[in-house]
């Protein structure tokens, strides 16, 4: 399995960070954040090879890039008279507000002609979605996090999990348990975490007594507020001594699961 990067910012896009979204295997996007189709270009993923999206949760940091990316998607089928875009999973009972902003948009993708299809899931998951793309079957499961709208993290393949918006909540360590790969939020750096918890959202040492209490192999912080490169070290560095597998995600990184023979 391969994640990408494409946005990593919870502070609004910055010089060097687009608004969350991640590539997993070039085909299933999660979260649309703005500038999501510009780093699509940026780090050679093909628009047209997307085939689902699944969304954390309808905040605008996390959505706001679907328009223009459904605009593409579009002009891929110019010459069909339906235009076939990815389906969209949404979590239960956002379905009705993603489609009024793309009606407030005045965008088309709603119409019988420009047809999108948004899929709610529900939010007691007896089983796992089951998809399969390219050949390759994926079991997506899901658990609702501690954040307000409604919001899930990700389970794919038991592989990589990722958080989605979330202060931490005990329900989320069975969830989590002996994944090797957890990309999670860290919205606050530690010395705020009294207001990160307040707003719903979490800090490095938060997500890294998670991890080592849950059998995680490794971590990759993303929807980071804006830090240059000096100020990584020390927004991680207490985190990194309760558990020391853990990485400031960057706009751009690829993670590849299980490494090649070369341990790349």
């Amino acid at each position: 399995m391969e994640i990408i990067f494409l946005g990593t910012s919870g502070y609004g896009i910055t010089a060097t960070r687009n608004l969350p979204s991640i590539l997993i295997d070039k085909c299933i996007l999660v979260d649309c954040g703005e500038g999501c189709l510009n780093s699509l270009y940026k780090y050679n993923c093909e628009v047209q090879a997307l085939k689902a999206i699944f969304i954390s949760h309808v905040h605008p940091d996390h959505i706001l890039g679907l328009i223009t990316l459904l605009s593409k998607i579009g002009n891929y089928n110019k010459d069909s008279s339906i235009k076939k875009y990815p389906p969209i999973y949404v979590p239960k009972g956002m379905k009705i507000h993603l489609e009024r902003i793309i009606e407030a948009t005045y965008s088309n993708f709603l119409n019988r002609n420009f047809r999108i299809k948004i899929i709610e899931l529900e939010l007691n998951q007896d089983n796992y979605l089951e998809i399969t793309i390219n050949n390759k079957l994926y079991h997506i499961k899901w658990v609702k996090t501690m954040h307000s709208p409604i919001c899930y993290a990700f389970n794919f393949n038991d592989e990589v999990i990722i958080s989605g918006d979330t202060a931490p909540f005990l329900d989320f360590n069975e969830f989590i348990k002996n994944i090797p790969i957890l990309v999670h939020e860290a919205t606050f750096s530690d010395e705020d975490f009294e207001l990160a918890h307040k707003l719903n959202h979490s800090t490095p040492s938060d997500v890294a007594k998670i991890a080592n209490d849950n059998g995680i192999k490794q971590v990759y912080l993303y929807h980071v507020p804006d830090i240059d490169e000096n100020e990584e070290k020390g927004f991680v560095s207490t985190a990194k001594t309760i558990f020391p597998n853990l990485f400031v995600a960057h706009d751009g990184d690829r993670i590849i699961f299980p490494p090649n023979v070369d341990g790349q």
